[in-house]
């Protein structure tokens, strides 16, 4: 019985086999490689795997051969073709060799984990189990990490879980839930899922991480109040296969709160309370306890602290804290008409809360904490102010000496503003060489033919209604031009954006343009 957790990667190019091996140990997979077709062809008759990954065109012998030669041994391994070098007479050998499918390098993370999805997906192979140990370094951190207010667990078997803490739905009637599809692609920053109350604009999850949607809670379409009331258990969102996880953790935060108080019952109660929603809690139960850790605050820590356990000493203990860390986030847990406000108040503290557990109030308060404690976003690209100027195409050419042109139609990007300066600034603070084309751009088949003619890589930006969340972003490398014009065809790489209510992008949140912008730059720069 093959192994439900081994994939064989053959291909004569390191990096794409490192590659593979990247991603693929990170969803829980064992990955062995091989850039010699010959050993790889005696492992892969020998012994049993999951799938095989198989490049094309290889020196001494190819992939077609390879093919050939396994399956006399092996008729049923699921295959999937990796090939720069795509041809009708090579997709049909393959096929008829009983290929699952083919992708085209280059690939990226999310792309290539779409392909060996399908291949087992068709097979039913059973979703792979934790391993016993991960081959090389790996980061495995435990609990949960914020991107805003949006959280991800990592999960036994390498996915992650996600959802998010929103403080603006407790006592609120949701009125429509989207959620993601399995299959699809998020990318960190961009939507995964959005909630409406009432009337009111749509609340975005963003995605705290990049991958493919593996899983998806549809208990929330008949419960969505488990968003409110269980936002770090029952109310996850949807489990991924991330793709870009060592880029892209180091952007995500744990939640720590220093609790502080001297009542074991109410104390037990607010510890169990705030892990519920994500945080990781350190609780202290007297002053004598608090001086043994003071050299471990830090601003990125919120203090949650007791007023009514520690009574006098309370206020004391408030300055003493802000002393040793002027810019620590002090919350006072306090009951109405307690007695020491005014002196609270003087210590220079966050946030004086009343019975904030009693009506969730907590949700809002640790939302304003963290959120101020995070990094300043970087500010809005700052270009001197003239009349507006359209931009029609940008120019450059990255670190791997590829020429890349990104196209993109009438009245999408501006050079002094929202997504095309944001883009602009990016691959500024890269240090690439940057040509911008003012003007409009003809879209018309033979102009972008036109344009892929001139450069290593066109890139075309457009918006498309999808009946995706405003910002959502797609892939499509697959996308052919000039077919319909009787010209030669010529592929392309599609970026399609889901417009806001106005049919631009102008109305997207400046999060999410930072963050499209962000991915834009990441293909041009890394292709």
């Amino acid at each position: 019985m093959p192994d439900a957790r081994k994939l064989l990667v053959v291909d004569d190019e390191e990096v794409i086999c490192q590659a593979c091996r990247r991603i693929f140990i990170r969803q829980g997979f064992e990955v062995e490689t091989y850039l010699d077709p010959r050993e790889a062809l005696a492992q892969a008759t020998q012994q049993d795997y999951t799938g095989i990954l198989l490049d094309i065109k290889m020196p001494v012998m190819d992939g077609i051969e390879f093919l050939e030669k396994l399956r006399r041994v092996k008729p049923d391994v699921p295959v999937l073709i990796m090939t720069g070098y795509p041809s009708i007479p090579n997709a049909a050998a393959a096929i008829r060799l009983g290929a699952a499918d083919y992708i085209t390098k280059p690939f990226t993370p999310e792309e290539i984990t779409q392909a060996v999805q399908r291949m087992l997906s068709v097979r039913h192979v059973t979703p792979p189990e934790p391993l016993e140990e991960t081959p090389g370094p790996s980061l495995q951190p435990e609990g949960f990490f914020f991107f805003d207010q949006s959280w991800f667990q990592l999960e036994a078997d390498g996915s992650a879980c996600l959802g998010a803490v929103l403080p603006g739905l407790q006592g609120q009637s949701i009125s429509a839930l989207h959620l993601p599809k399995i299959g699809e692609v998020v990318y960190q920053g961009l939507p995964l899922a959005g909630v409406r109350v009432s009337e009111k604009p749509w609340t975005i999850i963003r995605s705290p991480l990049s991958g493919v949607v593996a899983a998806v809670n549809e208990e929330l379409l008949q419960r969505p109040s488990l968003l409110a009331e269980d936002p770090c258990g029952g109310g996850w969102v949807a489990c991924l296969c991330t793709t870009r996880f060592e880029e892209e953790f180091g952007r995500c935060r744990r939640r720590e709160v220093l609790l502080i108080n001297a009542d074991l019952n109410s104390g037990a109660m607010q510890q169990d309370a705030l892990i519920r929603l994500g945080c990781q809690v350190q609780w202290i139960t007297s002053r004598e306890a608090l001086d043994e850790h003071l050299s471990q605050l830090s601003p990125e820590k919120v203090v949650l602290l007791d007023a009514a356990s520690l009574g006098e000493q309370g206020p004391g203990a408030a300055a003493q804290l802000k002393s040793l860390a002027p810019g620590l986030k002090i919350v006072v847990l306090a009951t109405p008409q307690a007695a020491w406000e005014s002196e609270y108040r003087k210590q220079g503290i966050f946030y004086y809360a009343v019975e904030p557990f009693a009506d969730r109030e907590i949700v809002v308060v640790l939302d304003a904490a963290f959120r101020s404690a995070e990094p300043p976003p970087s500010p809005p690209p700052k270009f001197q102010k003239t009349q507006a100027e359209a931009i029609s195409s940008i120019t450059i050419t990255n670190r791997n000496g590829h020429k890349v042109q990104l196209l993109a139609p009438p009245g999408l990007l501006w050079r002094q503003e929202g997504l095309g300066a944001e883009i602009r600034q990016k691959l500024m603070e890269r240090m690439l060489p940057v040509v911008l084309t003012p003007g409009e751009a003809s879209m018309t088949p033979a102009e972008i033919l036109k344009a892929a003619s001139k450069c290593d890589r066109l890139m075309v930006l457009k918006l498309r209604d999808a009946d995706q969340l405003p910002g959502a972003l797609a892939r499509d490398i697959k996308a052919e031009v000039g077919a319909e014009s009787g010209l030669p065809p010529v592929r392309i790489t599609l970026l399609m954006i889901q417009p806001d209510a106005l049919g631009g992008v102008s109305g997207l949140e400046p999060k999410i343009i930072s963050a499209l912008a962000e991915h834009i730059v990441h293909e041009m720069a890394t292709y």
